[in-house]
């Protein structure tokens, strides 16, 4: 049985177009090591967590410095978020909750026909506050929660 569903007003559907919007735009600046256009997603004081990740918790700067050598070693990226759950806590900020799924590809050893490459998939949640600034809509918060890694 399908639960009811609220109905959305044109205004809540636009914010909903714009936030999703968002976060298509850091997968893909992701997949293509953008870090210009994914520091661009976040606001000026954010916070992200990547600890679970092995990464660092901290600005969006940081997480950029510490994002572009570790993505560096992959030549393929494929960065996905799915069943993206937005609640409005008023009318410029929300809280998402969404998971995410990546693979990643290591190229084999230069020179060795025979040398596969390596492949690592990664899932887990993303645990998100946004908030609507001049620019739009952008991330205040980021806490990754990762669920499993396999080789």
């Amino acid at each position: 049985m399908i639960g009811y569903v609220a109905r959305m007003d044109l205004h809540e559907l636009s914010d909903r177009t714009e936030i999703n919007d968002l976060l298509v735009r850091y997968s893909e600046a992701l997949n293509r090591a953008d870090w210009e256009t994914w520091t661009g997603c976040f606001t000026a004081d954010a916070h992200v967590d990547y600890t679970t990740a092995g990464g660092v918790a901290g600005s969006p700067a940081e997480a950029a410095a510490w994002l572009a050598p570790t993505m560096a070693m992959f030549e393929m990226r494929i960065h996905r978020m799915a069943n993206v759950q937005i609640c409005f806590d008023g009318p410029d900020t929300a809280a998402i909750g969404s998971q995410y799924d990546t693979v990643m590809r290591i190229p084999g050893a230069a020179g060795d026909a025979a040398a596969r490459p390596t492949y690592i998939e990664a899932a887990g949640w993303y645990d998100d506050v946004v908030v609507r600034t001049a620019s739009g809509w952008l991330l205040s918060k980021r806490a990754e929660r990762i669920a499993y890694t396999r080789i």
